[in-house]
């Protein structure tokens, strides 16, 4: 690789990779002969001189009144490049709080994805389940059961598993008074209320800044996702009034 090219990956400009290269070769030099060397005109060799000499590429000695320049060692071109990083480095650390506080400050947009089909499913219990530690409130009617029995059992034992408390609003059924029974070892808290959800075919999973709401029948599976903090609160301050109404 030529050497001016390398410079340049290192932050110089073209015309001040041959500037450096040709003052490097010339030793001591005057701009003119630096010009003429490296084939730019003696008005812009000394404003790229002036740019090397910011940069600390280029040291100017003054010889019988004369003005003569030099190119720094190779060697504290590797200096330079690590001081400037720390220089960067320290320039953000002093805005990083000022950054933080117009990102926390910026208008956040809901975010809204559809998964349709099996593979919807899979990909929608897989973002349920992403975090452990996490406690959830759940409406489930009593027929999506008939259409969800193994992703239902699945996510059971993978909630579980991730430490995933959740209370849950259904139907009282004999199927899910049995699961009620299976409550405490499954980290879960079941109530019933059949005026709420008789007839509907739905589960809504509300979390700490999203919903997520899966219908599945014949004809169709469907998951919404949204994720927007705001609507997750009212949602759960919904099903928590719901809760109270709530057969245990």
């Amino acid at each position: 690789m030529e050497i001016e090219s390398v410079l340049e990956k290192v932050g110089l400009s073209k015309q001040e990779s041959k500037i450096y290269v040709t003052t490097l070769k010339l030793g001591l030099a005057k701009a003119s002969q630096i010009a003429q060397k490296s084939e730019i005109k003696r008005g812009g060799a000394y404003y790229i001189l002036k740019l090397l000499k910011e940069k600390g590429f280029i040291s100017e000695v003054i010889k019988s009144g004369v003005q003569f320049y030099s190119a720094v060692s190779p060697e504290r071109i590797l200096d330079i490049i690590e001081e400037e990083k720390e220089n960067k480095k320290e320039a953000v650390s002093s805005i990083l709080d000022d950054l933080k506080s117009l990102q926390e400050s910026s208008i956040e947009r809901p975010t809204i994805e559809i998964y349709e089909g099996y593979e919807g499913f899979k990909t929608i219990f897989s973002k349920l389940l992403e975090k452990s530690n996490q406690k959830f409130r759940c409406y489930m009617s009593a027929n999506i059961l008939e259409y969800l029995p193994h992703f239902h059992e699945q996510f059971r034992k993978r909630r579980k598993d991730k430490n995933i408390n959740i209370l849950t609003i259904t139907e009282k059924t004999p199927k899910l008074e049995e699961i009620k029974k299976l409550d405490k070892q499954e980290k879960r808290e079941t109530r019933f209320n059949d005026k709420l959800l008789k007839g509907t075919n739905i589960l809504q999973y509300i979390l700490e800044d999203s919903i997520i709401i899966i219908k599945a029948n014949k004809k169709e599976q469907v998951a919404i996702y949204i994720k927007e903090k705001n609507m997750a609160l009212l949602h759960k301050k919904i099903f928590d009034e719901e809760w109270n109404k709530s057969e245990k």
